[in-house]
């Protein structure tokens, strides 16, 4: 799945048509959104997403984040994210991102500590108008926990709304 997603996200970089910047925020715009996917850690499971930003011009913006990503060893685990977010417009009114940063990993299983790890995403959002976009992102939280002989890394398929002021 995952190499499927990134390779039509390239695929459509490569095939778009030369951007307008009419949709997306010139810079200083704070923004928020919310989303629901699917989560793998050493299960599967319905995924709840929160996030807020600032845009500081239309490439670049960072970002907080907080991801549930249901359950990991039958117990809850939760994400906390910093990440920096490049952006790529490519039409009107589609454009990739890609995320880089920190994740804080808390699994509240028996036995599990918490575990800082590199995030890393990739995604697509589509503005409906200036201040509204639909994202589907793909995000990659590190290992889930510094416990244990098997460390399954986190990982979600999101879809979320964002919501620029």
């Amino acid at each position: 799945m995952k190499k499927i997603f990134m390779a039509a996200a390239v695929a459509a970089a490569f095939a778009a048509f030369p951007a307008s910047a009419q949709l997306f925020p010139a810079s200083g715009q704070l923004y928020l959104g919310a989303g629901v996917g699917e989560a793998k850690t050493d299960s599967r499971d319905t995924s709840y997403k929160l996030y807020g930003g600032y845009q500081f011009n239309p490439t670049w913006a960072i970002e907080l984040g907080y991801n549930d990503l249901g359950k990991f060893r039958g117990a809850d685990i939760e994400t906390y994210t910093l990440a920096a977010v490049h952006t790529i417009q490519l039409q009107e009114r589609w454009a990739l991102f890609g995320k880089l940063g920190a994740s804080e990993n808390r699994p509240d299983a028996a036995g599990t500590g918490d575990n800082t790890g590199l995030l890393l995403g990739i995604g697509v959002v589509y503005s409906l108008n200036k201040n509204l976009g639909v994202r589907l992102e793909y995000e990659d939280f590190g290992k889930l926990s510094d416990a244990g002989v098997s460390r399954p890394r986190g990982k979600n398929v999101g879809l979320s709304l964002k919501y620029g002021f």
